[in-house]
């Protein structure tokens, strides 16, 4: 059985995003995948490609928020604070 995360990536500029799906064999490994996604991206910009005729380079500082949508496993939840 394959496990699938879906990375989106939200853009500052243009209010919109993309998000693609990844897989593995199993959730520790599909999460370990998604989280060298997320430091790759927010290090190096996303790259959008349509499959056909489109491929277009945001960079980092275009980015305003990656999410993985899906079960994550991790040891270190944690929780939301206020000031």
């Amino acid at each position: 059985m394959d496990w699938k995360l879906t990375i989106r990536v939200y853009l500052k500029y243009g209010g919109g995003g993309f998000e693609y799906d990844i897989f593995a064999a199993s959730a520790e490994l599909v999460a370990a995948k998604a989280r060298e996604h997320l430091g790759a991206i927010a290090a190096n910009g996303y790259r959008h490609n349509d499959g056909l005729t489109s491929l277009e380079w945001f960079p980092p500082h275009w980015i305003d928020k990656i999410k993985i949508v899906g079960q994550v496993p991790t040891l270190y939840p944690d929780r939301p604070i206020g000031t």
